[in-house]
């Protein structure tokens, strides 16, 4: 019978997992970005203020679910949920990925606290060997295959598990909207009833993840691992498991919000791992991804420019830390690959304005940086193996204090990326053409200083209409959109509104334009918004090009 009484709220631990393993898997450096700066987001932070939520109640639970217990360190507490899933041998369990930091496990179905080990009513019963898949990270894509199974050992009499509790049947999810039923163990130190706990919940997706979203509170440190039922049976107390408690930051960030990874292919093939008892769980890495709109928040300015020599556009991205980070393109419109080049917390905090270009005539990219006391500095040649030699442009302390916004283009006819145009804080535009390691030679006023154009709050140089001088885009901070055509040495060309003001692109954080689709013209505009959403807009024309979001926005 299951309790009327809910499931206190304990502080302690804010979320429904285990705490993060101390042995977790090396995460990919978005991802660590992630886990920093995202601080309380990781299971085990200190628990918020309460809020609304539909809460679990106490539950004697099932046969089919129970603790798993670390027996390296004794049985002194238990540390996730596990549950005992249909198999040939019936000798599976499931549990969370993110769960073990030991080398020696048992499962206790159905736990009664207080009880002894001789007392628990279906035995205590020790794990053979643990499958996992190698790919899984705390955030990330890998945080999608926070799912583990386990073998058990037969007792004494040669049973297995199975034949003493049954079992539940893994299900493939049948979508992001599904009633489920989550029955978890909390840690004693979160909950001192130290019973299971039991919620009925629509869940929904966790955007920007192939993971579920449940709320529901009372699922603190020591649920991950729970299974999310369907049609659970309460007169048997089992169900088609299609999910557990799990996923990134190792299963939700509060204890009233909890995740689950979605099951498709991935975890019916380490499933028959586990039920083949093979060797050694292989997989081929997962396709990169740049991260998700939590990391993307902090990017703070981009640069186009072909950093690799492989004539494919790559990104440079300073972030709010001063982290700098270079994102190999794939010509395809998305990215193969990231290296970090500026470790955080250094001088790059005061880039104020950045734009890719080749200025020093070697076909490759070099980066210009505005910096905040003025000085501007070139950095030629800049690649995956980081920055060499720096030439001053401008002194600290010079008229380029006061420079908002730089971008680079061909906008003259010498063919190379190498003039810079510039709008500056009394509105004034600005063209410095050829400009090399030399500096600044030739200017060329193209506004007078004006209050429109102080209002320019993003511009980026791109050959959107494929003429022989290069375009300019201007967001301005209405959010309207504007395109100047062929822009020269001497006028900003034609221009044609893209957009008329509106909200969606007053949202538009961070702008640049390059050859990412590798159609031979850097026409591709890829724009950061507020909620760190990252859109590619390829093949821009006077209209914009089609979208594709390299990176999802912040989950809510």
């Amino acid at each position: 019978m299951e309790s009327a009484t809910p499931a206190p709220t304990v502080e302690g631990n804010a979320t429904g997992g285990a705490e993060a393993p101390a042995d977790a898997p090396a995460e990919v450096a978005a991802d660590r970005r992630t886990a920093a700066r995202a601080g309380a987001a990781q299971r085990g932070a200190p628990a918020p203020a309460p809020r609304a939520a539909a809460s679990g109640t106490y539950y004697k639970g099932s046969k089919t679910i129970g603790v798993l217990y670390y027996v390296d360190n004794g049985l002194a507490s238990h540390h996730c949920t596990a549950s005992v899933v249909h198999s040939p041998k019936g000798n599976v369990i499931l549990t969370a990925g993110h769960c073990g930091n030991g080398s020696k496990y048992a499962f206790v179905p159905q736990y009664r606290t207080g009880k002894s080990p001789a007392q628990q009513p279906h035995g205590i019963w020790a794990v053979d060997r643990v499958f996992k898949d190698p790919r899984r990270t705390d955030t990330g894509p890998g945080s999608n295959l926070d799912f583990a199974f386990a073998t058990v050992k037969p007792d004494e009499r040669g049973r297995q598990v199975e034949q003493i509790t049954g079992a539940n049947k893994l299900t493939r999810t049948p979508g992001y909207q599904v009633r489920v039923t989550v029955i978890g163990y909390p840690k004693v130190r979160y909950d001192p009833k130290d019973q299971a706990v039991k919620c009925g919940a629509k869940t929904t997706r966790l955007a920007g993840y192939k993971q579920l979203r449940m709320k529901c509170g009372g699922f603190h440190g020591g649920t991950s691992g729970s299974p999310w039922l369907l049609d659970y049976d309460e007169r048997t107390r089992t169900g088609k498991v299609v999910g557990n408690l799990g996923g990134v930051g190792g299963g939700g960030a509060t204890s009233d919000v909890s995740y689950a990874p979605y099951y498709d292919d991935e975890v019916f093939k380490l499933y028959q791992d586990a039920v083949d008892n093979v060797a050694e769980v292989r997989r081929p890495p997962l396709p990169y991804s740049p991260g998700t709109g939590e990391t993307w928040q902090h990017a703070k300015r981009f640069a186009s420019g072909d950093y690799t020599g492989d004539g494919k556009a790559d990104l440079i991205v300073v972030w709010t830390d001063g982290e700098v980070t270079l994102h190999t393109g794939d010509g395809k419109g998305g990215f193969s690959g990231e290296r970090r080049l500026k470790a955080a917390g250094g001088t790059w905090k005061h880039a104020t304005a950045i734009t890719g270009g080749d200025f020093t005539g070697s076909r490759r990219s070099d980066l210009m940086v505005r910096w905040s006391d003025g000085e501007v500095t070139l950095h030629p040649d800049l690649s995956t193996a980081g920055f060499g030699r720096e030439i001053k442009l401008a002194r600290a302390g010079s008229t380029w204090k006061h420079a908002a916004q730089i971008t680079a283009g061909r906008f003259t006819a010498n063919k190379r990326t190498d003039d810079v145009v510039v709008r500056w804080s009394d509105g004034e535009v600005t063209l410095y053409s050829d400009v090399d390691g030399r500096g600044f030679k030739k200017e060329n006023k193209l506004k007078k200083p004006n209050g429109t154009w102080k209002h320019a709050t993003l511009l980026t140089g791109g050959d959107f209409t494929g003429n022989t001088h290069w375009d300019l885009i201007v967001r301005w901070s209405d959010g309207e959109r504007t395109l100047y055509q062929d822009v020269t040495a001497t006028r900003l060309g034609k221009e044609t509104r893209m957009q008329a003001p509106n909200a969606r692109w007053k949202q538009a954080k961070a702008m640049t334009a390059g050859n990412y689709n590798a159609n031979g013209r850097p026409d591709d505009l890829i724009v950061r918004w507020a909620d760190g959403e990252v859109t590619l807009y390829a093949d821009t024309s006077t209209r914009l090009g089609a979208a594709r979001t390299l990176v999802p926005p912040k989950t809510s």
